[in-house]
């Protein structure tokens, strides 16, 4: 069973400590972690939520996850890219973002160049179950068509500008 801290609106451990799952009291939050994949040609990597998910099945997402007891934000994200992706990455590589807040959850957003092949991707079941490389504009279109996960969609603005710096859009007013 997964153990999660529990965290006050300002991002510090309360010290409860709950199963994954548990309901959370008026003003607790826990802390997610999110990361994006961009390559060379600044295209970003989705994975593909599994349908087996109970929330946002089928959905297109960048990595992320949540962060187990006792747990760092760095240590936690590259867990969740391991067991969801089998990619790695180091500390070293990770580019911070930004936070973002959508209760319940609080988020640390990282980013990461890498070039990754498809066919190297090994999806965790009940997770991913497919991935690809998108440009910007088809992540803009699939934003506006629905085919995002919900929870991406309402990260995303605590953190905009650096992620369209990131990815290599600074300008862009598209999101």
């Amino acid at each position: 069973m997964e153990r999660v801290d529990i965290y006050d609106q300002d991002g510090n451990r309360t010290g409860k400590v709950i199963a994954r799952g548990e309901a959370l009291q008026e003003g607790e939050y826990l802390l997610t972690v999110g990361i994006w994949i961009v390559d060379r040609d600044d295209r970003i990597f989705l994975t593909k939520r599994s349908m087996e998910k109970s929330f946002a099945p089928g959905k297109w997402e960048n990595t992320s996850g949540h962060v187990q007891a006792g747990e760092d934000c760095v240590h936690a994200i590259l867990r969740e890219l391991w067991e969801e992706t089998g990619i790695e990455a180091g500390e070293g590589q990770l580019t911070l973002l930004g936070s973002a807040c959508s209760a319940p959850y609080l988020g640390r957003n990282y980013g990461v160049h890498l070039n990754v092949a498809l066919e190297d991707v090994k999806f965790q079941e009940g997770e991913t179950c497919e991935a690809k490389w998108v440009d910007f504009p088809e992540f803009v279109r699939m934003a506006k068509a629905g085919e995002l996960s919900p929870s991406l969609l309402s990260h995303l603005p605590g953190y905009r500008e650096n992620f369209l710096k990131f990815i290599g859009q600074p300008d862009s007013a598209l999101l």
